[in-house]
């Protein structure tokens, strides 16, 4: 009978401390901290329509090595961030194209014949684009050239 009470005792010990052990670790509070952001890209447009209701998109968007856009235009900016690899954008009238690499973004400029193009011949161009627009109006518009 006594090794029972000794054991039964034991026991109560033992998960009186595992419990104490459990609470007092469950209330240690986390670690906190706050990511710094690394700014990407900081440009400032009045291009925005001026709707009482504006429509967001964000796109991913995978250019195979060579891959050529048609040329087209945007009603309100493009913000393109490239993941990875890098594209350029030519612009229709002459003026100087933009190279934008892996961890580079640029806004592209609205009503503006571009297109966008992957110059690699073996890497694919990873890209996420955002644009808000007027709800109901395309992405981009064709223009023939």
């Amino acid at each position: 009978m006594k090794l029972k009470q000794v054991f039964l005792v034991v026991l109560l010990v033992v998960m009186l401390g595992v419990g104490y052990w459990g609470i007092s670790f469950a209330q240690t509070p986390a670690k906190q901290f706050t990511p710094e952001p690394t700014k990407v890209l900081n440009v400032k447009t009045s291009d925005i329509p001026k709707v009482s209701v504006l429509e967001s998109e964000i796109l991913a968007a995978t250019m195979a090595p060579g891959e050529v856009s048609i040329w087209h235009t945007h009603g309100s900016p493009v913000f393109a961030y490239t993941i990875s690899g890098e594209y350029i954008v030519d612009f229709q009238s002459g003026q100087p194209s933009i190279t934008v690499p892996a961890g580079k973004a640029i806004m592209e400029p609205i009503n503006v014949v571009v297109r966008a193009r992957n110059p690699s011949s073996t890497e694919p161009a990873t890209l996420v684009l955002f644009q808000m627009r007027k709800p109901g109006t395309a992405f981009l518009d064709p223009v023939s050239k």
